[in-house]
């Protein structure tokens, strides 16, 4: 049914000539109807290429995925659309985002969906956390050797930021840690110009 009623709107998107991605949530498992086939999501994502969308986004929205649920879900959609149109989205609520985005990684997935402090979530899955932080994604990336043109330390600092405007706790740990070393720093260099 949602396939039926995008339609349109991705036709006059495109002649607009406005870029279309489409989304799948619940790639790995739903919170009503139980773990999502990998073949399923493949039939699915070829059907929003046939749609007009140029490019897919997969989402572990409820983020149960783990490196060895997500890895045979990639391969059934590599099968059908090349590594360049896809993107990935994985939420932490089990502690498994990054790992999950591994096996994406591995296959030459470059496009990742994440959130500065995590922020987000997923309001129609009861207990989905927040969703995986972009700060955790840039310095796994960093790690890893591959340029990614982001500043971290900026991208810290704004999610720090965000996160204390917001009335909440700051949802990335590598933006936890960066903010304490940028703040001992701060309290250094005021305690030598004292």
């Amino acid at each position: 049914e949602s396939l039926v009623r995008f339609a349109p709107l991705v036709q006059e998107a495109r002649s607009l000539g406005i870029k279309v991605r489409g989304y799948l949530s619940t790639v790995i498992a739903c919170p009503f109807d139980g773990p999502t086939r990998p073949k399923r999501v493949a039939a699915m994502a070829e059907r929003l290429l046939d749609l007009g969308c140029p490019e897919i986004s997969l989402g572990d929205t409820i983020g149960v995925g783990t490196p060895g649920t997500v890895a045979p879900m990639l391969d059934a959609v590599l099968h059908e659309i090349p590594a360049g149109r896809l993107a990935v989205h994985f939420h932490d609520t089990y502690g498994q985002g990054l790992a999950s985005l591994l096996p994406a990684l591995e296959r030459g997935i470059r496009t990742i969906d994440c959130s500065v402090a995590g922020l987000g979530g997923c309001p129609y899955a009861p207990g989905a956390s927040g969703n995986g932080a972009s700060e955790e994604v840039i310095y796994l990336l960093h790690g890893l050797g591959m340029s990614t043109g982001v500043d971290l330390d900026k991208l810290a600092a704004t999610g720090q930021w965000v996160s204390e405007r917001l009335g909440r706790p700051n949802g990335s740990r590598v933006g936890q840690a960066l903010h304490a070393n940028a703040e001992r720093l701060r309290m250094r260099l005021c305690q030598s110009s004292s």
